[in-house]
């Protein structure tokens, strides 16, 4: 951000529709809030699972059956399921309209996870185990893993970042970009990114979590899609940067480089 880097340019107005996570369980409750997501713009939908397979597939069918077909449905097991219970789970899935099923298993258990990518009849989508090119080279030699889910804290630079994006399309596989959990610095990053390189909602979203904002023209977020003004560059607002700080450094050039003084 400091040095300008090219990926943070955007050179015309850039809308990147974004999901919203799926709370409701109850047929009324999911009924109303289909319904109010559908009106608030949003055409994907994020529903976590992994606590009872039988619960889970009931509650995605009821929900499913209600959509439509209107918005398409993000699966997400976040490491929760043994891979004998995930492979149940996903025998019962309706493919219809469910874009793919995240991270079913533990991170580590590539063999569990590609246990249910085998029998899933939608595409797997790997999230923790993907933090290097190669991971990405390994997710993309098992069958039905579709996706992986990129993240810019675990590539550590947009560069490198770009770099595994691309390398996932080139290896046959659709990329996902975006960190649910990341301050708006983070998220408008991502979208930077996202604008060139993905093909399909991202999930760059962690900005509409907090109450405070840390930029002094906040992002835009209308109608499901976060808006991206043509020549945004945003300003850190060091007001509300001030009251969350605990310590400072400032860097000062010195002859023999770069010395740091902590505060």
């Amino acid at each position: 951000m400091l040095e300008g880097h090219p990926l943070l340019t955007v050179e015309r107005e850039t809308r990147l529709p974004l999901p919203t996570a799926f709370s409701s369980s109850a047929p009324g409750d999911i009924e109303r809030e289909v319904e109010q997501s559908l009106k608030d713009g949003f055409r994907c939908f994020k529903i976590k699972v992994g606590k009872s397979a039988d619960d889970d597939a009931r509650r995605v069918k009821l929900i499913q059956r209600v959509i439509a077909g209107r918005a398409t449905m993000r699966l997400d097991a976040n490491r929760a399921y043994s891979e004998t219970v995930a492979c149940r789970f996903v025998m019962t899935l309706d493919p219809a309209g469910i874009e793919l099923f995240e991270q079913p298993c533990p991170a580590e258990d590539w063999e569990a996870n590609a246990k249910v990518a085998s029998v899933s009849p939608v595409p797997v989508m790997l999230d923790e185990p993907i933090c290097t090119l190669a991971d990405v080279k390994r997710a993309s030699a098992i069958a039905n893993v579709g996706f992986c889910k990129l993240k810019l804290k675990r590539f550590g630079g947009l560069d490198l970042l770009r770099e595994a994006l691309d390398a996932v399309h080139e290896w046959g596989m659709e990329a996902v970009l975006g960190d649910g959990l990341s301050s708006e610095v983070g998220c408008w990053m991502e979208a930077c990114i996202a604008h060139v390189t993905i093909r399909n909602t991202g999930e760059f979203n962690g900005f509409l979590k907090p109450n405070v904002r840390l930029f002094t023209e906040p992002l835009r977020f209308v109608a499901g899609e976060l808006v991206l003004p043509s020549g945004f560059t945003p300003t850190i607002d060091a007001d509300a940067l001030a009251v969350h700080e605990i310590t400072s450094e400032r860097f000062m050039p010195t002859t023999a480089g770069w010395t740091a003084r902590i505060s």
